[in-house]
């Protein structure tokens, strides 16, 4: 091989690798607009798309559903993020404040500044409660409902109700339509279980299979 065509293959080595990485990335993109578009259709939600996010909107159990990716952060430090938000109309009072604690809630904590407890350490130490009437307190305490908390915690990075509304977000995007099934099951059964509470009957959820 002569010394100019040598001097090339760097070159070419470095193109070949940026179309690889191209091409990827592409398959990628694809693969997660088809799973996103199967997993809608099933649910009998709609799909849509906008430059990088993906969104499936609907309703379960005749609450406004959303399932969204979100982009956090700048530059080499930017992920994406999937999030669900589902309004909850009446399950509790709307006053009601419900985070997950994070590292800087336990961080205050050691300096004196504490949220409301239920008496309850798994849940004390998972969320960060704020208006918390005897009622709700009791409600949370429940099997029914303290279970399908601690459940969400362990399932998501971040998990909330304010006014009404439970947001549930997690690292990454699915690129399978099961595992966006599996991402929206623990937010979902936590949503059923505060609707039981309120001691109505759960509103059917219906649902149409992906045609083939």
């Amino acid at each position: 091989m002569s010394s100019e065509l040598t001097g090339y293959l760097p070159l070419a080595l470095m193109v070949l690798f940026v179309i690889t990485i191209i091409y990827l990335g592409a398959r990628d993109k694809r693969r997660q607009r088809q799973a996103w578009r199967i997993f809608a259709t099933r649910q009998g939600w709609t799909f849509s798309q906008s430059g990088d996010v993906l969104e499936v909107q609907g309703l379960y159990r005749e609450r406004q559903l959303s399932l969204l990716t979100e982009k956090y952060g700048t530059g080499k430090g930017s992920h994406f993020v999937t999030v669900l938000r589902l309004e909850l109309t009446d399950a509790l009072p709307q006053e009601l404040h419900l985070e997950t604690e994070t590292f800087g809630d336990k961080f205050l904590k050691l300096f004196g500044k504490v949220d409301e407890e239920v008496g309850d350490a798994a849940l004390d130490s998972a969320l960060s409660l704020r208006n918390l009437s005897p009622r709700t307190r009791e409600l949370l305490l429940t099997p029914t409902l303290r279970e399908p908390l601690l459940r969400a915690h362990k399932s998501y990075q971040r998990v909330s109700i304010i006014a009404g509304m439970l947001e549930a977000a997690k690292e990454g995007v699915p690129t399978a339509h099961e595992d966006l099934e599996a991402l929206i099951a623990p937010a979902l059964a936590l949503a059923d279980a505060l609707h039981l509470s309120t001691g109505q009957a759960l509103p059917p959820h219906s649902r149409r299979r992906a045609q083939s």
